[in-house]
């Protein structure tokens, strides 16, 4: 029976399919205890909308791992879906890492990539480029961004996560947002007026 099992699986189902909470993460790069909470959240999100989310947490990849990676999972996730892919070090270049998000057809327009990944109001990039940290930022980093995703996901489908860290940091991050460009826009109008003015 084992044997006739296995046979099944191996030729009349080649393909491994990935859904709920998938996790692809070097050994030390993120804490347990984040990667915990990113579960809890990920496994609830799937049972309530089957929206499947893929993490890829790298410390370094090439081209060709990177695009081997991003083939495996676009290919072998069940849809709806989410995969993410980051790595701090990219093809060989020092500091400068690789940060990619990528989503089947039916979740288009169901959540805000520059809510994420703004240089200045991400939840996930404006925790990740505190270089001060004596701590290092990628598993807070992670984390919020993760939680962010998330909430915005789970809106999209009009549902409420028990396990949800809240979606305080999206609001923060429209309000920034928000006064950020007042305040571009407001320097723009008071330059042109003063040079008219001249």
């Amino acid at each position: 029976m084992a044997v006739a099992t296995l046979f099944i699986l191996l030729f009349l189902n080649p393909l491994f399919s990935f859904n709920g909470f998938v996790i692809e993460a070097d050994k030390d790069i993120l804490l347990d205890k984040a990667v915990q909470k990113m579960k809890n959240m990920g496994d609830e999100l799937y049972k309530k909308t089957k929206v499947s989310t893929v993490l890829v947490v790298k410390k370094h990849l090439d081209k060709k791992s990177f695009l081997e990676t991003k083939q495996k999972y676009l290919t072998q996730t069940d849809k709806p879906y989410i995969v993410w892919i980051f790595s701090k070090t990219y093809a060989d270049r020092d500091n400068i890492g690789l940060n990619q998000m990528f989503n089947s057809p039916q979740l288009d327009g169901k959540f805000d990539k520059d809510s994420l990944f703004s240089p200045w109001t991400g939840t996930f990039t404006k925790i990740l480029t505190v270089h001060k940290s004596k701590v290092d930022p990628t598993s807070a980093a992670f984390l919020n961004g993760y939680g962010d995703l998330v909430d915005m996901l789970a809106d999209s489908y009009h549902i409420k996560l028990d396990s949800s860290i809240g979606s305080g940091s999206h609001i923060m991050t429209n309000i920034l947002r928000f006064v950020f460009y007042f305040i571009l826009v407001l320097t723009i109008i008071i330059l042109f007026k003063n040079k008219f003015k001249k």
